[in-house]
Parts: structure tokens; C-alpha cells; sequence
């Protein structure tokens, strides 16, 4: 069995994640700067640059900060939960797959309260790939909507279980309408 990791241990690879992510977001800039690489993902470093930088210096960026290298929580995303549910798509789902960052964690409790089976991807897939929960009860669903939360309450999920899933919410840090 997966011995689930500590909160220190989780905070010590998230930050390693990041590092690297910054350091390949420099490389890829700096070679597109020196026209070595066709590297297409270049303009999407610098379009998420421009969004973190503003949510930073308009103080509209949220816990957990500074939003650089993650997909960025923002004032107000608790808003997009209460949006969301009121989907016909959201009404019809039973199974739903909710990613794991911050800014989704309302949807994520919104979804256990309304009783849907919840699917939530491994942080950067360390401790397998997928985690459901299901019949959590209501006084642990905002603990078990976190990072924490999910590692603690959920049922990881064998490879070899078959689920059709009704609706996908994912985060980014920026779109094109």
C-alpha cells in the first residue's frame, strides 16, 4: 500500500514542482530568444507571465500565494462553484472529475454536497493517479474538498476501474473566448 505523504512532505514537491516549472519556463524563453527552438509553448509562458503578474499587482490573487507557476486561486472564484452548479450539465452529471487546485475547491465540495461521486486527480500524479470520494460526511466535505483532504479521504483509484464521467472542470491560468 501507498503510505499517504505528509503535509511538510506534499509542501516540499509542490515547491520542487514549481522550481522546475519556472526553470523550464527561463529555458524556453531564453531559447526562443536566441531563435534556437520552434518551441510553440514560449508564447503560452508569457501570456501566463502577464496574467500572474496582474493578478499579483491588482491584489486580486488569493491563497495560496504568490500564484506564479500554479494555476492561480483568484478573489472571487467561489463564484464560479456557484455558477457551475446551476449548469444543466452540472444537474444531469453523476460522475464528476474536479482537478485538485485551489481555485476548484468549492466545486469539488459542491459536488460531494449534492452527492455525486468525485474524482479527483493526484497532485502532480505522486501517490497514484486518481482518488474518488463518495458518501463523505457533510462535517469533513470542506476538509476533504483540499489537497489534504483528498490524500486523507480518498479511495485511490485502481487503473483497471471503468468509469464514464459525466463532466470534467479543470483550471487555467488563461483562456481564449
Amino acid at each position: 500500500p501507498v503510505m499517504p505523504e505528509t503535509e511538510e512532505e506534499r509542501l516540499r514537491l509542490d515547491n520542487l514542482a514549481r522550481e522546475r516549472m519556472s526553470e523550464h519556463a527561463q529555458r524556453v524563453k531564453e531559447a526562443e530568444e536566441q531563435g534556437q527552438t520552434g518551441d510553440r509553448g514560449a508564447w503560452k509562458w508569457a501570456i501566463r507571465e502577464r496574467i500572474w503578474n496582474y493578478l499579483e499587482e491588482n491584489d486580486i490573487a488569493a491563497f495560496p500565494r504568490p500564484v506564479h507557476h500554479r494555476i492561480p486561486n483568484f478573489v472571487g472564484a467561489e463564484l464560479t462553484a456557484a455558477r457551475i452548479v446551476e449548469l444543466p450539465e452540472w444537474k444531469a452529471a453523476k460522475i464528476v472529475k474536479i482537478n485538485p487546485d485551489t481555485p476548484q475547491k468549492p466545486v469539488r465540495v459542491a459536488a460531494m454536497k449534492e452527492g455525486k461521486i468525485l474524482l479527483v486527480p493526484q497532485p502532480r500524479l505522486r501517490t497514484g493517479f486518481f482518488s474518488r470520494l463518495v458518501n463523505i460526511q457533510a462535517s469533513k466535505m470542506n476538509y476533504a474538498g483540499s489537497q489534504a483532504g483528498v490524500a486523507e479521504l480518498g479511495i485511490p483509484v485502481d487503473l483497471d476501474e471503468k468509469f464514464k464521467v459525466d463532466m470534467v472542470v479543470v483550471g487555467s491560468v488563461a483562456v481564449n473566448p
